[in-house]
């Protein structure tokens, strides 16, 4: 400071990213004052942040079911849409829709944890095999709780794609000897379901004539079968 000059200036140079932050600070110091005394030797800078709160997403997955006894593995992947210089934490946990647990997955939550820079993680569900034919299922992960982000996909889909072949049906011949005139007497005819299936099947039945001719020799029947789950 020259004689009778009172003020000066210091500039500092404060780089720019794209990353969400907390306010940082930093110091500017005074030493070794000659001529004067310093009563106030630290200024304090701040950088203000402001870079917007990267939001998290999450996708849907589809798996095959397997057999049963055989378990797979369906993945969701849960991303971030920026980097950011903050730990952020996510809540995730499965939820029932058609597919239903423990019958058809395993349930699954917890808390997913992105560190400074890391912008994916990944949730695994255990989808459950079986061999019966059925509708394909679903069932949901939900994304909750965010801390330093906000949600803007906050549900995965889960679809269970069914690989188990449509049962077939077959019906049994009857041999039954007649009886006397006025003595009516009954024969029974098993339709059979190859395999159990979780789904709700019917069938159409009709008696025809062949060398026997209703309504001399046999009672005509029709009506639908109901198989169900």
């Amino acid at each position: 400071f020259l004689a009778g000059e009172t003020t000066k200036s210091i500039s500092i140079t404060v780089k720019g990213d794209n990353l969400d932050e907390a306010n940082e600070t930093y110091y500017v110091d005074l030493s070794a004052p000659s001529n004067a005394t310093i009563t106030d030797n630290q200024g304090l800078g701040t950088i203000t942040d402001n870079d917007g709160t990267p939001t998290l997403t999450i996708n849907d997955s589809s798996v095959t079911e397997d057999d049963l006894g055989t378990d797979i593995t369906a993945s969701f992947t849960i991303t971030l849409s920026a980097q950011s210089a903050l730990t952020i934490t996510v809540d995730y946990a499965t939820a029932n829709s058609t597919a239903l647990q423990p019958s058809d997955y395993t349930t699954a939550s917890g808390t997913l944890t992105f560190l400074a820079g890391e912008t994916t993680k990944s949730v695994s569900v255990t989808v459950k095999g079986d061999n019966l034919d059925e509708a394909n299922e679903t069932y949901y992960v939900d994304l909750s709780a965010p801390s330093n982000a906000t949600i803007t996909d906050n549900q995965g889909l889960g679809t269970i794609t069914d690989n188990d072949g449509t049962p077939t049906l077959t019906i049994n011949d009857s041999a039954v000897t007649e009886d006397d005139l006025g003595t009516d007497i009954t024969a029974s005819f098993i339709v059979a379901l190859s395999a159990p299936s979780a789904l709700t099947v019917t069938v159409d039945y009709a008696t025809a004539n062949n060398t026997a001719l209703q309504p001399s020799d046999y009672t005509t029947a029709s009506g639908t079968l109901t198989f169900l789950a």
